[in-house]
């Protein structure tokens, strides 16, 4: 016999379309759990057709209601259509005739009612036992952190890459500056990528010492949890941000997985990078292959990167900002900023935004020597120059994206309203 594990009583509705036909059930359900001493069933009412069954979950709200098939006036599956409704938290289990319980018509009828199990009338009392706890235990989620992730729109994870059309245009500067503002807004809450599978340099730039990096995280393929994950990261001691190192020399990810096996590797990365971190920031190359495609549209937000020093990075840039649309990513996901802007420039805002068709949203100031400054020491000049133009743009950069995304919260909570 299985020994009962839910400590609280468990509440439920039955039915009984004929007089008495739960009588045997309620017996069986007071003698297993007297049995055990573990544990109880509180039945709360008896429903004798299928819209008191309705009424009562939406009015009780048990745990569990138990709905037969056919009842008067109303079948199980409109109860249950109509109990998911009214009353989303309790859970509906569907009795219909054991030749029955495995008929595909059946199981289409009840998913499509929003029921969560079917029995039959055989099902033993073990089997109807263990049923209950775990449906009951189903509303325990809500102490989950996963929980608050996906109903509070102020928590909900966001997933930012940072990409330009050419190298050498201060796009990683940009990338470890942005998300060292927001690990200090928000400690323990970011995390940054260095998705170059060769000759990452972010953890140059943050005078970090990784023991390992994305390329051996990759081996672990198929397999990747939350634990592998976290051993691989490794924390910038100034501002807390987590950081998943690139490769520092040629062997990349290249060669090591399929094309398919690289995609399912991101999926389950940016999933588990979700679930933990608030900000997952990406430093991504200057090519659209598949796998930059597969985070691209996985971000909320694309920073797209550009200078103004000469023709041929802004006509990439306008080439590369048409590539993500083509891939079907929204206009009002990419931020195209200016990097290193100075009246001195060859070419000015007005002609990235004709060649690209989009607005520029920021413009860093150039601000060399800080740069320079910066890769040397190790250390982003949000910490140790502040007060430059560089620091101060990025972290105007980091308020714009934050105002995005309370714009966006805001967008939502007027729907759901």
């Amino acid at each position: 016999m299985a020994t009962a594990t839910h400590t609280k009583s468990i509440r439920i509705v039955i039915t009984e379309p004929q007089p008495g036909a739960s009588d045997d059930l309620q017996d069986r359900l007071s003698e297993y759990f007297g049995a055990t001493g573990a544990g109880n069933v509180d039945v709360l009412a008896v429903a004798h057709d299928g819209l008191e069954a309705a009424q009562m979950a939406a009015q009780l709200q048990p745990d569990v209601i138990m709905l037969d098939e056919a009842m008067p006036g109303m079948s199980g599956y409109e109860a249950a259509m109509l109990i998911s409704l009214a009353a989303p938290d309790v859970a509906s289990i569907l009795v219909v005739p054991s030749e029955r319980v495995h008929d595909n018509e059946v199981i289409a009828n009840a998913m499509r009612a929003g029921v969560r199990a079917i029995i039959s009338p055989a099902t033993t009392t073990e089997q109807l036992v263990d049923l209950l706890e775990t449906l009951a235990s189903i509303v325990e989620a809500r102490e989950r952190q996963e929980y608050e992730l996906i109903t509070d729109p102020a928590k909900m994870p966001v997933t930012i890459s940072v990409t330009g059309a050419k190298g050498g245009i201060g796009k990683s500067m940009t990338t470890v500056n942005l998300a060292a503002s927001f690990a200090r807004e928000h400690p323990g809450q970011v995390v940054l990528v260095d998705f170059y599978g060769q000759y990452g340099n972010v953890a140059l730039m943050l005078d970090i010492e990784p023991n390992y990096n994305i390329a051996e995280l990759a081996s672990f393929a198929g397999e990747l949890d939350s634990t592998i994950l976290e051993t691989h990261l490794v924390t910038h001691a100034d501002t807390g941000l987590k950081v998943l190192a690139g490769s520092p020399g040629s062997a990349g990810l290249d060669g090591k997985l399929t094309p398919e096996e690289e995609i399912a590797f991101l999926a389950d990365l940016i999933g588990l990078l979700r679930r933990h971190y608030r900000f997952a920031f990406f430093d991504i190359p200057p090519l659209i292959g598949e796998a930059s495609k597969y985070v691209f549209t996985r971000s909320q937000y694309i920073v797209l990167v550009s200078t103004l020093t000469d023709l041929s990075t802004v006509r990439d840039t306008a080439t590369f900002y048409r590539q993500l649309l083509d891939e079907r990513i929204a206009p009002e996901r990419i931020k195209l900023v200016v990097n290193r802007y100075s009246r001195n420039n060859e070419l000015t805002v007005a002609d990235i935004q004709q060649a690209t068709g989009a607005q520029v949203v920021h413009q860093i100031p150039d601000d060399p020597q800080t740069a320079i400054a910066s890769i040397n020491e190790g250390s982003p000049a949000i910490i140790t120059r502040s007060g430059s133009p560089l620091a101060r743009g990025a972290r105007e950069l980091a308020k714009l994206l934050e105002q995005s995304m309370d714009e966006e919260r805001q967008r939502r909570e007027r729907q759901q309203a």
